[in-house]
């Protein structure tokens, strides 16, 4: 476990802080989840076990912003973080305890964007505190949190305060959220309900900014989020940026979201996942020489 401190309102472009006062948001400690391969010394050091130039990775976990938790280390997110590591894609990798939205009265503050922000202050963590420059950091999400990453990476992009992770991997994105407005007004809060439609919420929709990093898109080919996720994938290739895109084809349609988390999937389908791993660790080992 690590407790990550807030960001300071330096980092905040004048947009985000209207944003985050409309919101009523107060930005406060975010708890993390290292997971690490083990240290041949076996000291606890996180120098020690990215002295191989390998990637550490910023993960954010799905569960539609209304659950999942990165402590629940038993729990499907948490076989995401352990892959990252077991198949030597990442050196270690950051979960993220970002703040899951209350259905209930009285959850003002809660509301977006206090996800950026807590994402936001766990990537500046990284290269303030563990003194990771950001060229060997790649964000991770899977559904909500692949939205939550593509969020973060247009606030930076758009900012340009902070730089760049070296990559991101979105796993079943949920990038259009106008198809279920009613079931996220919870995360607008007090925002009109058309701000459904801006880049924060459905980046489908819309072009990404520049700069942005090289990016890997994994998803189900019969999954529900299937025609968003190609529309996001051809706003990324008609703004030109380095994209690549793949397609788990086997698994069916009721398995087909977020496989890589559930244990059924890899023991349906072994072959479609093993696949996957590969495929996630080619697409960073290449990574490595941009």
């Amino acid at each position: 476990m690590e407790t990550i401190p807030p960001l300071g309102p330096e980092f905040l472009t004048d947009s985000m802080k209207k944003w985050v006062q409309d919101a009523g948001v107060v930005l406060a400690d975010v708890e993390g989840v290292w997971w690490r391969l083990s240290s041949p010394s076996g000291e606890d050091s996180l120098a020690e076990v990215c002295q191989d130039s390998g990637f550490v990775g910023l993960y954010l976990h799905g569960g539609g912003y209304v659950l999942g938790s990165a402590k629940d280390v038993r729990s499907g997110f948490a076989r995401i973080p352990r892959g990252l590591v077991d198949h030597r894609i990442c050196s270690s990798v950051l979960a993220v305890e970002y703040t899951l939205i209350s259905s209930e009265d009285g959850s003002r503050g809660r509301f977006f964007p206090l996800q950026i922000l807590e994402a936001l202050s766990a990537y500046r963590h990284l290269f303030t505190a563990k003194n990771i420059p950001a060229n060997r950091v790649i964000f991770i999400g899977d559904s909500a949190g692949a939205h939550l990453v593509l969020a973060l990476q247009r606030y930076l992009s758009e900012s340009g305060g902070i730089p760049s992770p070296k990559g991101l991997i979105l796993l079943s994105p949920w990038c259009d959220l106008t198809k279920e407005a009613d079931r996220v007004q919870n995360l607008l809060g007090n925002l009109p309900a058309e701000f459904i439609v801006s880049p924060y919420l459905s980046p489908a929709l819309h072009p990404p900014p520049s700069p942005w990093p090289p990016t890997l898109v994994y998803s189900g080919a019969q999954e529900s989020f299937a025609q968003s996720i190609a529309a996001l994938v051809s706003q990324l290739h008609k703004a030109s940026m380095n994209v690549t895109f793949h397609q788990a084809q086997a698994i069916l349609p009721r398995y087909s979201h977020d496989f890589l988390i559930f244990v059924t999937v890899e023991n349906a389908w072994p072959k479609e996942v093993r696949q996957c791993w590969s495929r996630i660790r080619a697409w960073a080992e290449q990574l490595r020489s941009l």
